[in-house]
This record gives C-alpha cells, sequence and structure tokens, in this order.
C-alpha cells in the first residue's frame, strides 16, 4: 500500500460493517432537539482495553465507547443512530475519498503518536457547519473553558493548542502489530535495534546507506546489531521489511533539525548525532552561534528563530563558530542560566509564542545549546522593543530576510484554515 492516498468511502463503510464491535471516541454539538456529530475517532484494535467515559453539557457531549461496527458504519454513512441515550444526526461524509495514510512507527500525526506503525484515513466535514460555542463548559464531567479545550483533553488529554484545530469530522485509525522497531540505540560504533511484534515470519531488517547496505534475518523479537566502524553514516535508513512490503523504519538524515524528538532512538553519546546535524553546515535549516548574542547580534538570532517557525522548523546551535568548529558555552554563567536567558529572550520578543525545545547537548567535553523549532503553522512575527512594530521574516539559504507581503498572507491564510472548524 502507497505511504498516502485515497480510499474510496465505500471501502471504509464495508470494513466497519464486517466488524462485531469497534471502540469509538465521539464529539457531540447540541443542534435543537439533537446532537450533531462533530468528530468521530474510531480504533480498529479489537485488542485494545476500553474504559469508557461520558462527560455531558447542555451544549457539547463527548462519549467513549464501543460500538457495533455495523452502527459506526451507519453513522458514517451519514444515518442517525441512537447512542448512549442520545439521538446522534450524523452530516455524512463531504466527499466520496477519504484521505489516506500510513505512518512508521513513532511518527505524529495530528497530534498523535504510536509506537508501532499504523494507518489513518480522515473525513473533513462540511467547510459550512456551524462551529461550537464558546461558552464555559459545565456539567457531568470536567470543567472547561470552552468546547476545544475539552476536545483536545478529550482526545489528546493535551492542553488546547489553538494552531491545532480539527478540521476532520472522521477519523479512523487501523494499528498495525506484525512487526516495529520498540527502540534504537546509536553509538559511537553500534547500532542495536529492538524489534518487536507478532507477526516476524520471513522478515528482514536493513541498515542502508549511501556507500552500502547490510541486512539481518529476523526470526524472533529481540535485539539485532550492526557494527559502525565510521560510525552512523547520515542519511541512513534502517528499514523493518518483508519482501516488498516495509513494516517499519527509521530514517537518520542530515541535517536532523527543528523536529520533535523521536523517544525510540537513543543516542548513547550525543556526538554522532551533533556531526549529523552539522554535516551539511550552515543553511536554511541551521544556525551557529559561537555564544548567546548581544545587541544587534541577539535580535539577528530572534528573527531566524521566528523565520524557522514560520516555515518548515531549524535549529540554532550555541557554542559553534560559523566554521562549524564546536567551542561549547562559556563556564559563565551557569548553562542552566545560559537556557533561562535564551528563554527568556524568545518569550519577551516573539508573537506568538513559537514552537520550540531547548535541549543541551554534552560533546567531547564541551557543551552546546540546541534550540530546536519546529514548523507552527503560521507566521511569527520579532517585536522591536522600541517601536512595537511586528515584522515576519523567512529563511533564504543560510540567511534571514523580511517577509515579503504574499508570504506574510500565505502564512495567516494556512493559520485559519488549520483553525477553522
Amino acid at each position: 500500500m502507497a505511504n498516502s492516498g485515497q480510499t474510496d468511502m465505500a471501502v471504509l463503510v464495508a470494513m466497519l460493517s464486517e466488524r462485531p464491535a469497534v471502540n469509538v471516541r465521539l464529539a457531540l454539538v447540541a443542534d435543537e432537539q439533537q446532537w450533531r456529530l462533530h468528530h468521530a475517532h474510531v480504533a480498529l484494535d479489537d485488542g485494545h482495553p476500553l474504559t469508557e467515559r461520558a462527560w455531558r453539557y447542555s451544549t457539547a457531549s463527548f462519549l467513549e465507547l464501543s460500538l457495533p461496527g455495523p452502527t459506526a458504519a451507519a453513522l458514517l454513512r451519514g444515518d442517525d443512530q441512537d447512542i448512549h441515550g442520545l439521538h446522534v444526526a450524523s452530516p455524512g461524509p463531504s466527499a466520496s475519498n477519504a484521505s489516506t495514510s500510513r505512518l512508521r512507527g513513532q511518527q505524529e500525526w495530528a497530534r498523535v503518536t504510536t509506537p508501532w506503525p499504523r494507518t489513518e484515513w480522515t473525513i473533513n466535514r462540511d467547510a459550512n457547519t456551524p462551529q461550537p460555542g464558546h461558552d464555559l463548559l459545565v456539567g457531568d464531567g470536567p470543567s472547561f473553558l470552552n468546547f476545544d479545550q475539552a476536545l483536545s483533553a478529550f482526545l489528546h488529554q493535551r492542553p488546547h493548542d489553538t494552531n491545532m484545530g480539527r478540521s476532520d469530522l472522521w477519523r479512523i485509525v487501523l494499528p498495525h502489530h506484525a512487526g516495529w522497531l520498540s527502540q534504537i540505540t546509536i553509538g559511537p560504533d553500534l547500532l542495536t535495534a529492538v524489534v518487536d511484534g507478532k507477526a516476524l515470519d520471513g522478515a528482514v531488517l536493513e541498515l542502508t546507506w549511501a556507500a552500502g547496505n547490510e541486512r539481518h534475518s529476523v526470526d524472533r523479537a529481540g535485539a539485532y546489531h550492526f557494527a559502525l566502524p565510521h560510525g552512523l553514516a547520515h542519511d541512513s535508513l534502517l528499514m523493518l521489511r518483508r519482501d516488498d512490503q516495509w513494516l517499519d523504519w527509521r530514517h537518520f538524515p542530515a541535517p536532523t533539525y527543528g523536529r520533535a524528538r523521536d523517544t525510540s532512538v537513543v543516542w548513547e553519546q550525543p556526538g554522532p548525532e551533533l556531526d549529523l546535524l552539522l554535516a551539511n553546515g550552515e543553511g536554511t535549516h541551521l544556525e551557529c552561534k559561537r555564544e548567546i548574542p548581544e545587541g544587534n547580534s541577539r535580535k539577528k538570532m530572534l528573527k531566524t528563530i521566528a523565520a524557522f517557525a514560520s516555515q518548515d522548523g531549524g535549529t540554532v546551535l550555541i557554542g559553534v563558530q560559523d566554521d562549524l568548529q564546536i567551542v561549547g558555552l562559556p563556564e559563565k554563567p551557569t548553562v542552566d542560566k545560559q537556557v533561562l536567558q535564551v528563554v527568556s529572550m524568545i518569550r519577551d520578543t516573539l508573537e506568538p509564542a513559537p514552537p520550540y525545545e531547548p535541549r543541551v547537548i554534552d560533546y567531547d567535553g564541551k557543551t552546546v545549546l540546541a534550540i530546536e523549532v519546529s514548523s507552527g503553522g503560521q507566521m511569527y512575527a520579532y517585536r522591536d522593543r522600541d517601536s512595537q512594530r511586528p515584522e515576519f521574516y523567512v529563511r533564504v539559504g543560510p540567511n534571514t530576510v523580511p517577509a515579503r507581503h504574499h508570504e506574510i498572507a500565505a502564512g495567516f491564510r494556512q493559520a485559519h484554515a488549520v483553525t477553522t472548524f
């Protein structure tokens, strides 16, 4: 199966109809004398334990329960159903196809990460669907400031982020438990991959890099080793597969920039990871600073962080010279105080707060501070302290330049599209 594509709605309806039961989470909005389906999450995992939940308010209800497969299929078709004592009206899909994505283990997509690979189908709601209200939710369930906060807590147990609104009416998730990479440990001269799974017969674990590859036959769950006499080559690919179908994989590109860290990958020594990051030098996604800048240089670094967040992410390394020589942070003040200094600079000058993570890396007796900035899906402004005028920037190669009007407009249109229900 392709990593992404489209699936006919009739196929999904049939798939649900054939299952005795499915686990669902439903977000419902009060609509006249009935409840309108706002979002449905279906888990096609028969072995997943379910704890039923019901949060009920005068204007919204959130349900987690097991439904007969035919009942879920009827909702997907757009047929009204009586569920948990509520008459639920389903608007039905707005298109004949569902977007399909096949995801590797530990890959985040729409705020969900799982250790095993999965296939997800999503169906967006009609753009003209009325939005839920923004009143306080107080009732038979935890109290929330508004519907969006309740939805985020119910689905993800995470605080609501205005940049992560949900536009999908349906989300159907099928986990793949045949085989996955539960942990990868990368040392200076050895890569160890721990393989888990329920159907590993005939599987192969393969490490590929530009100059060659190495394979292990996988006959059971357990640890498999690859010698790295010259360290991990950048742009390496670790693939668990059977014949011409992948089961799970990890990619180690150069540079590895501005991304949520994969908790399944452990670097025994951070040196190899930093080497990967520096492999291609400063560019669109990497900026190096010898030390925490002052004066005009401080503004340059903050503009770069805003540009990274406004585009597709990037990393600022503090303790590394422009020629990529690692010099480390100065001994004074303490590392913790230097981290706090950078965090305060970002908080005081960038709007809204960009998605980033400060991370301290020890390398050959030296300390480097990495500011890993993720893409925020919108434009982020540097606010000049004197004029208080917001300034927008983008990254062009190794340079940070003022954003053009059409780039600013496109960024705000993207943010509006993401946050609109």
